[in-house]
């Protein structure tokens, strides 16, 4: 039997004493790097949140203030769009009023053609006097202790010497100048006036005919009524609208109430405080190109004042002689391309609108308006041009909303961040 005294190994007791000095050392140092990790990309991930929440809100004021021209539109809107984004779970609010610290208007210049914007702020009260001009807003969003939300806790408050973080981020947007290209209809239906005749009068009643007679507008052949030489049927309704009922002043032409409003059109640009120029191309069966891009606003309308109505509608036509200016020496590399289509009828001649809307999208950044005016115009075909141009479409029943959409579309101003 063997009795030599048995050895026991006293290696790993000592290996495993040592793993565990090393995993206490290690796990807290391991611990510290996690929620140091952890923090870090808490406050990037706030800090994110908070910009996509402050660019929102000065592009949605941005437009607001352009196409509403009142600080407290765009204020409302700032406002709301930044209630719609959640920075660490709420909702991002902003401050309104004329001494808010969060929305602030002013003007963007640079220096040089290679410097950045520079933003100059102007007091809220004068804006809102209709004092200076406006040309950007600024967004100054923030979760600090005078934020309504508060700061931002840690998610591993004791890791850091303060247990929160304060996290702002200003943008600023912007209205940029455009280079702007009207495409107007002068087809013969532009010529047709809109008889709004009174209640149980009609042009073809006996008694509206022997008038027309007795003025030599109609004569009578063997029983049957005529258009007198010279005559016609306009010229037959013009004569019981001013003579026969004494209504004054005969309905606007589709085209006299088109001219009235581009002269708003133009008008409300003179009023901008950005630099826009504009074109002038008409189209009926064929289109043409009577005037490039300009800053003399005068020359446009003396030019739509020469411009004859007639023919069909060729509204693809038009178009295509409208882009030409964007090719021009006048046109500006840096200012938004905009094609404002109108049209009273149907595209009956020539290339489809469609056709080219699609070429001008492929080769331009530019946006295409289109407006429709009057009951005859084919309202989808044209919301189609301006889906296609990443546009908005436009349709008048009367002059003056006709007007009114050339006002809105003089207004509405592309915007850009320029922070």
């Amino acid at each position: 039997m063997n009795t030599s005294p048995r050895i026991v190994s006293s290696i790993a007791p000592r290996r495993l004493g040592g793993v565990s000095v090393l995993l206490a050392v290690v796990l807290p140092m391991l611990a510290i790097l996690t929620a140091f990790a952890i923090n870090s990309a808490h406050m990037q991930m706030v800090r994110t949140e908070l910009m996509i929440a402050s660019d929102a809100a000065a592009r949605s004021a941005g437009r607001t203030f352009s196409e509403e021209q009142t600080v407290a539109d765009a204020m409302a809107a700032a406002q709301s769009t930044a209630a719609l984004n959640n920075v660490n779970g709420d909702p991002v609010q902003l401050a309104i009023g004329n001494n808010s610290p969060d929305i602030e208007f002013g003007s963007s210049s640079q220096a040089n053609a290679s410097s950045r914007f520079e933003f100059t702020k102007i007091p809220t009260s004068e804006v809102d006097g209709n004092a200076l001009s406006v040309s950007s807003i600024r967004i100054n969003a923030k979760r600090s202790a005078d934020s309504p939300n508060g700061p931002v806790r840690f998610v591993f408050p004791t890791m850091f010497a303060k247990s929160d973080f304060s996290p702002e981020f200003s943008s600023i947007a912007m209205q940029v100048d455009r280079d702007i290209s009207l495409v107007l209809d002068r087809s013969g239906s532009m010529e047709w006036r809109t008889y709004d005749w009174p209640t149980g009068f009609s042009p073809w009643s006996t008694a509206a005919l022997d008038s027309g007679v007795a003025s030599g507008e109609l004569y009578r052949y063997r029983g049957n009524l005529y258009y007198s030489n010279g005559s016609n049927q306009d010229s037959y309704f013009a004569h019981l609208w001013q003579d026969h009922l004494g209504l004054g002043a005969l309905p606007p032409t589709p085209w006299e109430d088109l001219v009235a409003a581009v002269d708003a059109f133009l008008n409300v640009l003179d009023q901008t405080p950005q630099n826009e120029q504009v074109s002038v191309a008409s189209y009926s069966s064929s289109g043409t190109l009577d005037h490039w891009l300009t800053h003399d606003f005068q020359s446009i309308r003396n030019e739509i004042n020469t411009l004859q109505t007639g023919g069909n509608t060729g509204i693809g036509n038009g178009m295509n002689q409208g882009k030409r200016v964007f090719d021009h020496q006048n046109a500006r590399p840096f200012a938004s391309k905009t094609m404002v289509v109108m049209t009273d009828g149907i595209h009956n001649s020539g290339v489809s609108p469609n056709t080219v809307a699609s070429q001008l999208m492929s080769t331009y950044n530019m946006n295409i308006q289109t407006v429709t005016f009057g009951s005859g115009a084919n309202q989808d075909a044209m919301r189609t041009v301006a889906t296609i141009g990443q546009g908005k479409h436009y349709h008048a029943d009367s002059g003056q909303q006709l007007v009114s959409a050339f006002e809105e579309i003089a207004n509405n101003l592309p915007t850009i961040l320029t922070k």
